[in-house]
Order: C-alpha cells, then sequence, then structure tokens
C-alpha cells in the first residue's frame, strides 16, 4: 500500500504477541516503528482476552488516534481519503474488541489498556 506523505508519522510501538505479526498491518499514513512505549503516539499489540489476529491494526490505530483527538466521522474520512462508512467500520471494530460502544468509551478502554499514550 503507497504511504500519503502528506500525512503525519504515526509513531507506533509493538506490545505483547508475535512481533512479525506487525509487518502485516497496513496503513496510508507513514508509520514509524519505535522501541519503547513511552515513545510511542500509540502502542499496537493484542488486546487483552483477544487472540493474536484481533489486535489493532494500523488503520484502526489511526482511527483510534483521531477519535482520541476528537475529530468527527467526516473528518478522520477526509484526512484518511476513505469513506464515512469506512470510518464507522474501523469504529465498530474497535468498539468489539475494546468491548465498549461509545468513542469516549474507546478512547478511556483505549488508554486503560496502554493504547494510547497522552
Amino acid at each position: 500500500m503507497a504511504r500519503n506523505p502528506d500525512l503525519p508519522v504515526l509513531k507506533l510501538f509493538w506490545e505483547g504477541g508475535d512481533p512479525q505479526a506487525r509487518e502485516a498491518l497496513s496503513s496510508d499514513r507513514p508509520v514509524t516503528w519505535v522501541d519503547a512505549p513511552e515513545k510511542a503516539d500509540l502502542v499496537v499489540g493484542p488486546a487483552p482476552g483477544v487472540p493474536e489476529s484481533g489486535g489493532l491494526t494500523n488503520r484502526e490505530a489511526e482511527v483510534l488516534s483521531y477519535l482520541a483527538d476528537g475529530w468527527s466521522n467526516e473528518e478522520i474520512a477526509d484526512r484518511l481519503s476513505i469513506g464515512v462508512r469506512t470510518v464507522r467500520f474501523h469504529l465498530d471494530r474497535l468498539y468489539r474488541k475494546l468491548g465498549v460502544g461509545r468513542r469516549t468509551e474507546a478512547v478511556r478502554e483505549a488508554v486503560t489498556r496502554g493504547y494510547l499514550r497522552f
């Protein structure tokens, strides 16, 4: 997948699980893998109680980061050059993985699990 150089680089740290699984993640946003969670914008890995394949994808991590910044579905779609329905699809997957039903709950749970650091 081609990277969009106009988007800011997303710094990710892979926590737990198979470190080679991170290579399967894809995104339009440039991604840099860092060596420590405190250097990361997002910590990505399998969610507790979710199988390895249920970890956050790069795209889900991107959507989550914009969600945490308070962006609307339309703003996220525009930034990522995807449709609003696709944003809702990623949000639905995030909500299921995090066991929540709302945006604010998703951000709170992501912080609790260490997926987001402020």
